[in-house]
């Protein structure tokens, strides 16, 4: 595309007086507007005249935003299109996403977010369709955590995490502050992560935690850590929980937040095949909320 060019927009909305607001506002930044006040208008004027971009709105009386994406896609696989949204309309939002939106925008929307928007997408040649990463592309590979087996010592574990906590990390090298370790058996089956926040529950006393009338005294701390000695981790290990590498990621999220894990075991094929971790997910939910 000439990027001296003026960038033809089709602006697809059934309210009058948002579209001439919206069409004058990106007029004088530089876009040449043209207006469709519903679906089937916009279907039109898209067969007599391909836009650069369209966006449009969600919410229509007759065909509707989606009805109208549906029909567009029909045609034409790959003009792209940025959709109109209110607040709460994921079930539409997620058929947008299957039927190649470039991106959302909310309503009311900022005219400055909106053509910066629509600029960067075709800039970077990012016209393609809006994509969810999958768990897969996501995860880190298991050998960046330590490794231990279940007939260890939780001394072990303890040693272990310390000294892979405090390991500076060099560029490329995700170790540095790891809070977990691997625990296989010896045939080498995958039986679960030992976290920080199991070593924890392991110095706090069972009565310490059941009970609403506990008294505290300076001691109890320092006494039950000397008392630990060779307990094993299998005497550690909780429920297992984990995910395949091929589930949407909506349901890794969920499963991180009612475990309150800090990472989650990814599994293919019966194997351990990485860690999703909960920073790589609140990235990517920092990334995709950003304008631009």
């Amino acid at each position: 595309m000439d990027k001296n060019k003026n960038l033809d927009l089709l602006l697809v909305d059934d309210e009058p007086d948002f579209r001439r607001a919206t069409s004058t506002a990106l007029i004088r930044r530089g876009f040449t507007v043209s207006e469709a006040a519903s679906g089937e208008e916009a279907l039109e004027r898209i067969a007599r005249k391909r836009p650069d971009f369209v966006v449009l709105d969600l919410k229509m009386p007759g065909m509707g935003g989606i009805e109208t994406l549906r029909r567009l896609r029909e045609t034409d696989a790959s003009l792209p299109v940025i959709i109109l949204t209110g607040h709460g309309d994921v079930g539409s939002a997620m058929a947008g996403i299957r039927l190649s939106v470039a991106d959302f925008l909310q309503k009311p929307v900022d005219i400055d977010q909106l053509a910066a928007r629509i600029r960067a997408l075709l800039r970077h040649g990012e016209d393609r369709p809006l994509r969810e990463r999958s768990i897969r592309e996501m995860m880190v590979s298991p050998a960046h955590y330590p490794r231990l087996y279940d007939d260890q010592p939780v001394t072990d574990a303890l040693s272990v995490l310390r000294k892979a906590f405090y390991r500076p990390a060099r560029e490329g090298d995700l170790s540095g502050q790891v809070r977990s370790a691997l625990v296989y058996d010896r045939q080498e089956n995958f039986l679960g992560l030992v976290r920080f926040i199991d070593l924890l529950k392991l110095v706090l006393m069972p009565f310490l935690e059941d009970s609403p009338y506990t008294t505290y005294f300076t001691g109890m701390f320092l006494a039950r850590c000397k008392v630990l000695g060779k307990r094993s981790l299998r005497e550690l290990l909780t429920e297992n929980i984990t995910i395949e590498a091929d589930a949407p990621l909506m349901q890794a999220v969920h499963l991180m937040v009612r475990h309150s894990l800090i990472n989650l075991p990814v599994m293919e094929e019966g194997r351990l095949a990485g860690i999703l971790r909960e920073r790589d997910v609140v990235l990517e939910i920092a990334c995709n909320a950003e304008s631009l």
